[in-house]
């Protein structure tokens, strides 16, 4: 039976495999700080650690609520992401994963305990719970870099995939377990991020590199699924060159991480739900 120990667990565990796996293009990883030098593997690791209460709470507040709100999460949000920045240095290693994951744990709380739960319903809830969150794009000074991205190219960023639920991740789920059949976790995590790389649209990348940086996220993540390069040893030296390339443009593709990470999530909960 699912609680929120176990839970906090699971969503600590997707952090943790997230940023150890490597190569990575732009991003930290285990042996490689990316395109980031004020941050680097034990930052994101000490960032998952103080973040386990943070879910633990998330799942706990989602067992109260009555499914229509998540004002008191967003407090603990803003508390959590303190903590954060507290333990890394003022590193901002999992400011979005603390929305996304968060309002994903809160979700699964409220439906685990309906009949037919599913993980369509748990997105299905993340998207009523957002209704109108892009409405929040338009007031006149933007201030965070969603705001900024918004005003100078129309990006909707997180705010748009929060208002559907995040539930492309789903799509990014039956993906993983497809190549992980084939190859094994490792080389499945790789190509799913890809995968998210060749359609979100990643703030982080518009914000380093602007349209010219999105367009080149959606070129090299195509030239790498068309390849199948997380397939073996070969195209992981390729996507270490790809690695490289990103560094050089100072380009990093933190939100599909995060997108993987919510991957990760429902990967692992999987595995710890009696229906499945």
């Amino acid at each position: 039976m699912l609680n929120s120990n176990i839970v906090a667990r699971i969503a600590t565990y997707a952090l943790i495999y997230e940023v150890s796996l490597s190569p990575k293009p732009g991003l930290v990883s285990l042996i490689d700080r990316g395109a980031h030098k004020d941050m680097d593997y034990i930052d994101f690791f000490k960032s998952a650690l103080v973040l386990h209460d943070y879910f633990k709470i998330a799942y706990e507040l989602g067992e109260k609520s009555d499914g229509e709100d998540y004002d008191e999460l967003r407090n603990f949000g803003i508390i959590y992401e303190k903590k954060m920045k507290d333990a890394t240095g003022g590193a901002n290693t999992h400011k979005g994963v603390i929305f996304s994951l968060g309002l994903i744990v809160y979700a699964t709380a409220i439906e685990i305990r309906k009949e037919k739960f599913s993980f369509e319903k748990i997105t299905s809830r993340v998207a009523y719970l957002n209704r109108g969150i892009t409405r929040e794009l338009n007031k006149k000074n933007a201030t965070s870099h969603g705001e900024k991205n918004y005003k100078k190219y129309g990006s909707k960023g997180i705010r748009e995939e929060a208002e559907d639920g995040f539930s492309r991740v789903l799509l990014g789920l039956d993906l993983l377990k497809k190549i992980e059949k084939e190859t094994n976790l490792d080389c499945a995590l790789n190509g799913t991020l890809f995968y998210f790389m060749s359609f979100v649209e990643d703030s982080n990348i518009i914000k380093r590199g602007g349209l010219e940086g999105l367009e080149f996220l959606k070129e090299t993540s195509g030239y790498v699924l068309k390849n199948k390069l997380y397939e073996n040893e070969d195209g992981m030296r390729e996507i270490q060159k790809i690695n490289e390339e990103y560094k050089r443009r100072n380009l990093s593709p933190g939100g599909c991480a995060d997108f993987l990470i919510l991957t990760l999530y429902f990967y692992l909960l999987e595995g710890n739900i009696d229906w499945l």
